[in-house]
């Protein structure tokens, strides 16, 4: 498990210097599919378009930081772009103008196609003066920067399995409560509970690194099932704390928001799947994380369990003695399924978002400035 891929920038990486001046607007992991059901984006392209207009009406520059295109779930870059052929023009058009940097993210395993069909500038990281960084945020994760290509057939069988059996497999537990998901969790467990007995066998012999790993595996899934998506706020933290940039933004994990240690920043972009619209804009001074659609503005609330460090006291088999409530039944699932009654019926219809208006409205202002110290 590496985790500290990437910290620094190696000869091979393409890395795009810009000035901090210019207002930037900063999307990610839009995963945009075929079209079908099982295409996360959810149809939001005139969301989008309607974004992307609006940062050339502030004169912003627009960086989408990687994961544009979900490849694997599409199979090839034509159904995409008969599904999303507006959206895309007009993204290909910013990028003909120079106003539109790609920054590289894990599932953009064709380049070719953001290059030379789409005109974007390509750059594996992307610097704002000596101010911000910008990178998808891949490179802080403890198991996907070994497996970047050997992952790729395990990406497509699971987009597979869910446009197949017309489902969802993902975390969190408790937004996607599907039966195949339950059930996948539950084999994890049994999975585990062998895993700790070979574990315990092997260690005799000097043969317990396999076990040792799968557990670490199944504790990486449990923190990101309770909020740290992908595992990645703490080395990314780490390097904001450490690094030559005071502000890092990235992507990956889905996860929106703002965490601020001081006069320095980590700020997530989110994602555009499902009910989800954010983004980030870098004012030239400040970064801030807002959603499209409803205007939210994301600061450092949903990291809070992993500013505490309470959701890493907590291993897999801690998560399921407080969850599985017997029966295929977890008790996250069953109270949030409760009160929204059904997650599917609500977030799943892609019509609640097509029937959206999008977002005509002045930006929601900054937070007023701290007030100096005497």
């Amino acid at each position: 498990m590496r985790t500290d891929a990437f910290t620094a920038p190696s000869p091979h990486r393409i890395v795009e210097k810009l000035d901090a001046d210019t207002p930037t607007w900063i999307v990610s992991d839009l995963h945009m599919g075929d079209g079908t059901r099982s295409d996360t984006f959810f149809g939001k392209d005139r969301h989008l378009i309607a974004l992307l207009r609006r940062a050339e009406e502030e004169g912003a520059r627009v960086v989408v930081a990687g994961d544009g295109i979900d490849f694997a779930q599409a199979w090839n870059f034509t159904r995409v772009l008969k599904a999303h052929r507006e959206l895309i023009g007009v993204m290909s058009q910013l990028g003909a103008e120079g106003r539109l940097y790609y920054v590289i993210g894990n599932h953009d395993y064709d380049i070719s196609v953001f290059q030379e069909v789409l005109n974007f500038r390509v750059c594996h990281e992307l610097h704002l003066g000596d101010k911000v960084l910008v990178r998808h945020g891949y490179e802080y994760d403890p198991f996907i920067t070994d497996q970047l290509d050997s992952g790729q057939w395990q990406t497509k069988v699971h987009h597979l399995f869910e446009r197949v059996f017309d489902t969802w497999v993902r975390v969190p537990l408790f937004e996607f409560y599907t039966l195949p998901n339950r059930v996948s969790v539950w084999l994890g467990h049994k999975i585990a509970l062998l895993a700790r007995l070979a574990q315990k066998a092997g260690a005799r012999f000097g043969l317990d690194r396999p076990a040792t790993e799968l557990l670490a595996n199944l504790d990486f899934w449990a923190w990101s099932n309770m909020g740290d998506s992908m595992g990645i706020f703490r080395p990314a933290f780490q390097h904001v704390r450490t690094g030559a940039f005071p502000i890092l933004v990235c992507g990956h994990s889905h996860l929106p928001g703002v965490v601020r240690d001081g006069d320095r920043a980590y700020a997530n972009t989110g994602s555009w799947t499902f009910a989800s619209s954010q983004y980030v804009i870098w004012d030239g001074t400040d970064v801030r994380c807002l959603d499209w659609i409803t205007g939210r503005e994301y600061k450092s609330e949903l990291y809070a369990p992993m500013i505490d460090g309470t959701l890493y006291e907590r291993d897999f088999f801690a998560w399921w003695r407080e969850n599985y409530m017997g029966w295929l039944r977890f008790r996250e699932g069953e109270e949030r399924r409760g009160w929204l009654k059904g997650w599917e019926s609500v977030v799943r219809d892609r019509q609640v978002l097509s029937y959206l208006r999008p977002h005509s409205g002045p930006l929601p202002p900054p937070p007023p400035a701290p007030p100096e110290s005497p």
